[in-house]
């Protein structure tokens, strides 16, 4: 009793000194109550686009009770089901429409099904007018109706000169932007794979009727295993290690920078707690009032957070939708979810608070009723522990990733023996126990750094020994108080490790999707595709010519052996065909434009030979030509031939052997397939939309602009981030520092010292802070840096010197500036006590 009654008065001071220092308290709150505010706002929107239960079942299966999945749609479903059963056709993509608009035809997303139906409700979003209920009428998502320029009432056109009435606007719950037209059955493929909403009478296992089904080659999926579906294995080990890794992380970086904060407000309340052991108070007492203002601010925080963090979610139902590509059709709060997420909060809000308590209660109480406060004296000592585990750490992502870099070159080595083609393109490796033993090292080397780190301010701090005056007092300030400097570096360090690492994912995998990008064609051509849509003439490539910013202009085809109209190709090794490679009649000149391999490979295509990427291809400095249709390669053609290896990845010169037109006239005939510009400069979208409309389709002509890296973006981001990271914990200890040194700056005003020197002192303290908290940082997310290369299957390591540049140099510069300024040059005046 005695226990509660004594924490019932602690908390009743706490809630007393939140009162007295709102801003101080609202400060704290907001640093517990943010990540648990991100954390609920997270789990709901989650919830909401990827719903359980009864809401997922509406979703997929409407009010019906099962769906059924059949071969055909000629199947005869009467008699499949039990009598009594009433069904519907689904919703179901059927394949693709071509429809006319804005004088080009487009292919679109073609979706079929019963929609008048009430089965079916839920399992799509109308948004304006009705659904199809004739052949001749459909509903355009919103996308294609603002491209076409079409509100219900209006007609579209299909390529086949069709007209239908459109009646309505919707769209699909998973692709609520994609370009669609919603019909009924009548416009479906008869031939293709249906599906079926079913209503089954009472009584019926669906269990049992899904058995009998399956033999037939037919799929019944029950509303029950919608709701409650079978257990799925679990994930990789090391990706849930790599999760907890970012929560741990997390949590550990709340706790150092509320603990700063704690460490403030306990600064500031020095006089009050000395009063409290002064009336008899013990020291348990002096640590149960700061721990019931961790307790307070935490509840404060947690549920601020939670409450925000909902009401946020629930009320950005469309934006959520827009950024998502999903739409959200009920919300399901997930409850155990929601309440991990706030009892993080509150154990962080607790934990923050600890070591100030205990600082708190082990002050003398005569220094504390003076207001002096106690500095760390004496030799400054690493723990060993903590050098064991760094160095611990750093062998475990070394023998990581070793094992990642052994399992890359294994897969790198599979790529290349199952698809000789395919050699340019990157391999990726991720296997289980060596990403968890990356993130157990990295562990490691966090924790040991924490430890260490209040010891490492003061060894670094009393290494620079020749600085001007005010640099020595700020970093001897710093050395003295480690015991806020080092929670704020550490704070500074995982905030720019993350930083660090995300910059290192970010790169590598924009390498890997880089080297993956196959382009039509050299950056800045224009690509005119041919097919049974837009059929080759010389004519109309003279008329698209007139239209654009044309250069020069190649031709690329095919060659036809002997007169057939099968594809030609020839044969490796005398092999079949499907490991060859097609032969295609290309221009010297356009393969003369890719540097040293182009200017090879167009000498030998002057000379009539054909060009192949693969030693093991030509014999005796020749290949075997066959038709198309000669799969087992038993009348082929030899052929003079000539090996360039690594062919550039554009369009079809990597998948292909090259023979030159001339060349190609002497074996048959030589059909072109698509031609390739050379621009002056970028068209305008008036010269496209023109071009557009004389091929009668907008997917014709594509002009090639390489792969688009977000990379620039994403750097600024990350940039911000750690400046934001940073400049907190900077601002924290500098505050702390002013708060602490009023009484030595007095003694320095006294003495003659100027009143910048004041200022000069926060800029130091928070440069040498940011600096040193940044470097080590970008070190701890640098072990991360060969993993982040192998996971996502970069070619090779990228390092994003961009990012650590701007991490290293002006994050700590940022650091320096800012208390600089906000930092009163002039200190009202204070009374010294002895």
């Amino acid at each position: 009793m005695k226990l509660l009654n004594d924490w019932v008065l602690a908390l009743r001071l706490a809630r007393r000194t939140a009162r007295r220092t709102l801003g101080r308290t609202l400060l704290i709150a907001a640093l517990v109550g943010l990540p648990v505010l991100a954390g609920s706002w997270f789990s709901v929107v989650h919830r909401g686009t990827h719903p359980t239960g009864e809401l997922l079942a509406r979703t997929v299966l409407g009010s019906a009770d099962a769906q059924l999945t059949v071969p055909s749609a000629r199947t005869d479903v009467r008699r499949v089901l039990p009598s009594g059963s009433q069904y519907t056709r689904a919703k179901s993509m059927t394949g693709e429409l071509e429809v006319r608009g804005n004088g080009a035809a487009l292919n679109v997303g073609l979706v079929t099904g019963d929609f008048t139906n009430a089965l079916l409700a839920g399992t799509f979003r109308l948004d304006k007018g009705r659904m199809p209920a004739k052949r001749s009428e459909v509903a355009l998502s919103p996308a294609l109706a603002d491209h076409l320029g079409l509100q219900p009432g209006g007609a579209m056109t299909a390529a086949d000169g069709t007209t239908y009435q459109v009646v309505g606007l919707a769209r699909t719950l998973d692709f609520p932007k994609a370009r669609q037209v919603f019909a009924s059955p009548a416009l479906g493929d008869p031939d293709s794979q249906a599906q079926y909403l079913v209503d089954l009478p009472n009584g019926v296992d669906a269990a049992a009727l899904a058995d009998k089904l399956s033999k037939q080659g037919m799929t019944l999926e029950s509303r029950a295993s919608v709701i409650d579906p079978p257990a799925t294995p679990r994930g990789p080990v090391g990706g849930a290690a790599a999760r907890v890794l970012i929560v741990g992380f997390g949590v550990l970086e709340l706790v150092l920078l509320a603990g700063t904060a704690f460490a403030v407000v306990a600064r500031r309340q020095t006089r009050e707690l000395g009063l409290v052991t002064a009336v008899g108070g013990t020291s348990a007492d002096v640590r149960r009032v700061v721990l019931a203002q961790g307790l307070y601010a935490g509840l404060l925080g947690a549920g601020g957070g939670f409450v925000i963090g909902v009401v946020t979610a629930l009320v950005g139902n469309a934006w959520w939708e827009d950024a998502t590509s999903t739409l959200i059709t009920g919300w399901q709060l997930p409850w155990w979810q929601l309440l991990g997420v706030v009892a993080v909060g509150l154990v962080a809000g607790l934990a923050s608070a600890l070591v100030p308590a205990i600082g708190a209660a082990r002050r003398p109480p005569l220094a504390a009723l003076a207001g002096r406060f106690a500095a760390v004296v004496g030799a400054v000592r690493v723990r060993r522990v903590a050098l064991a585990l760094v160095a611990g750490g750093l062998v475990l992502s070394v023998i990581g990733n070793i094992q990642l870099a052994s399992a890359l070159d294994t897969a790198r080595e599979q790529r290349a023996a199952a698809d000789p083609a395919q050699i340019s393109r990157v391999a990726s490796a991720s296997p289980t126990l060596p990403v968890a033993v990356v993130v157990v090292g990295i562990t490691l080397v966090v924790a040991g750094l924490v430890w260490m780190l209040p010891a490492l301010v003061g060894k670094v701090a009393g290494s620079f020994r020749s600085l001007p005056l005010g640099m020595r007092l700020a970093l001897r300030d710093a050395s003295r108080h480690r015991h806020r400097t080092g929670p704020v570096t550490a704070a500074i360090m995982i905030a720019v490790a993350g930083t660090t690492a995300l910059a290192f994912a970010v790169v590598n995998q924009s390498a890997a999707k880089a080297q993956n990008y196959e382009p039509a064609g050299r950056i800045g051509d224009a690509v005119l595709q041919f097919d049974g849509d837009v059929p080759y003439s010389a004519q109309l490539v003279d008329r698209v010519q007139s239209l654009l910013p044309v250069e020069h202009r190649y031709d690329l085809g095919t060659v036809v052996l002997n007169g057939t109209k099968a594809i030609d190709g020839y044969v490796a090794n005398g092999s079949v065909y499907s490991s060859g490679y097609s032969l295609t009649a290309v221009d010297p000149a356009y393969v003369a434009r890719f540097l040293d391999w182009g200017r090879r490979a167009a000498a030998e295509l002057r000379q009539g030979k054909v060009v192949v990427p693969l030693a093991t291809i030509a014999h005796d400095g020749k290949v075997k030509l066959a038709r198309g249709d000669d799969l087992d390669g038993r009348s082929t053609i030899p052929y003079p031939a000539a090996v360039v290896t690594s062919p550039p990845r554009v369009g079809v010169l990597p998948r292909s052997a090259l023979i030159s037109a001339d060349a190609a006239r002497s074996l048959g005939t030589a059909s072109v397939d698509q031609v390739q510009f050379s621009l002056r400069e970028q068209p305008s979208a008036a010269q496209l939309a023109a071009v557009a409309r004389l091929l009668g389709r907008e997917d014709a002509l594509t002009v090639e602009h390489g792969y688009q890296s977000p990379v620039r973006k994403a750097s600024i981001g990350l940039l911000l981030a750690g400046l934001a990271a940073t400049l907190l914990g900077v601002a924290m200890s500098v505050a702390l520092s002013m708060s602490e040194g009023r009484a030595d700056f007095a003694t320095l005003a006294a003495v003659g010292a100027p009143p910048r020197l004041r200022r000069g002192l926060a800029a130091a303290q928070g440069w040498f802070l940011g600096q040193l908290g940044c470097l080590l940082g970008v070190a701890v997310g640098a072990l991360y840096g060969f993993t982040a290369h192998t996971v996502v299957g970069s070619p090779t390591v990228v390092v994003p010197w961009a990012v650590i540049a701007g991490v290293a140099v002006l994050v700590p510069l940022f650091a320096a500036a800012v208390p600089y300024a906000l930092t009163r040059s002039r200190l009202e005046l204070v009374r010294r006590a002895d």
